[in-house]
């Protein structure tokens, strides 16, 4: 679950986070609800951002520009598509993102969140959510008609869509769109804290292992064998700490780094928008205008330290879900055969 104030964050504020960002500060009606933001991002990344001086005001317009930024990202994803049995046969989207109806309806049928929310809104005949995947592509040997020729063992590339996702369903459009924003914030705070983890304590290593090979080098005998083999791995350690990679050696370097990363989420988080033409039997062309071709609009999401995954916001109608499989009943059946 999302943090309540985060999902109200971007219902109240999205498409208008100027008025948190003022020069003056924001209103003291929208004050609560930032800070609520920054101490979030704090508990997230590290409690310790607490005793630098000033943290909570120097953080607040780094949160502001990273809530902007996937506020901004997520509107601009084409919207719903509707995934059912006459969509499946029309909507070329649709019929390339599963392998056939059946599996469509699994992808919904088998997500508890799908089932929790139907089943705590009995009125509702259907759903909205974020329906992710991973795009696959592989070449292969195939048929191809060139002409009036039937060509065999032609190099075709095959496009798959697997591992399908469906991301905090809701029952409208902009509940499926918030919390696709919650989730992108999370994400990129969470990257944060891993890479900074990471950094401090790759830094820690590297200035625990200098000064163990400084203090057997003071110790060795000048012009020595010995010497001179510490002194160049005494070299190749300051060498590593001295290299442009990332360094938190002080509280107030992470400090730094959060405040960087939040105030630069385009290098962290970003999507792109394209287009594949392919057949009903998932081969892709390069160009439009092939026989059975068709136009594929995608939209493709990408969060630093994870795979691109291609993003489309779904609906889906109550009337297709598939019965609850009852395992007691099945099991109890099995076992008595």
């Amino acid at each position: 679950m999302f943090a309540a104030f985060l999902e109200a964050t971007f219902r109240r504020f999205g498409g208008s986070f100027d008025v948190l960002s003022k020069d003056d500060g924001p209103p003291s009606a929208c004050a609560s609800t930032l800070d609520q933001a920054v101490e979030h991002v704090v508990d997230e990344i590290s409690p310790r951002l607490r005793a630098v001086s000033g943290y909570a005001r120097r953080l607040r317009g780094p949160v502001v520009t990273a809530l902007r930024s996937i506020d901004q990202l997520v509107d601009a994803i084409p919207g719903v598509l509707p995934c059912q049995r006459r969509t499946y046969a029309s909507d070329p989207r649709v019929n390339a993102f599963f392998v056939n109806y059946a599996g469509l309806q699994e992808v919904f049928s088998h997500s508890r969140e799908v089932r929790d929310l139907f089943d705590a809104n009995a009125g509702a005949e259907q759903c909205f959510a974020l329906l992710c995947m991973h795009r696959e592509e592989r070449r292969q040997l195939g048929m191809a008609v060139e002409g009036d020729v039937l060509r065999k063992d032609v190099l075709q590339t095959a496009v798959s869509f697997t591992d399908h996702q469906l991301v905090s369903p809701g029952l409208v459009e902009a509940d499926a769109r918030c919390a696709l924003k919650c989730c992108i914030f999370n994400s990129l705070i969470g990257h944060i804290h891993l890479e900074s983890a990471g950094a401090q304590t790759r830094t820690a290593e590297l200035e625990r292992r200098a000064r163990a090979w400084r203090a057997r080098l003071r110790r060795a005998a000048p012009g020595s064998p010995t010497h001179a083999a510490l002194r160049l791995e005494v070299d190749v350690i300051e060498a590593e700490l001295r290299a442009p990679t990332l360094r938190l050696t002080t509280l107030d370097d992470l400090f730094n780094y959060v405040a960087d990363s939040l105030s630069n989420p385009h290098k962290l988080v970003s999507s792109r928008q394209y287009s594949i033409f392919m057949d009903r039997l998932g081969i892709r062309y390069d160009e439009p205008g092939t026989a059975g071709a068709r136009e594929l609009p995608l939209a493709e999401i990408h969060v630093a330290g994870r795979r691109p995954r291609v993003a489309c916001l779904v609906s889906f109608p109550r009337a297709e879900l598939l019965p609850e499989r009852d395992f007691i009943c099945e099991a109890s059946i099995f076992l008595a055969a």
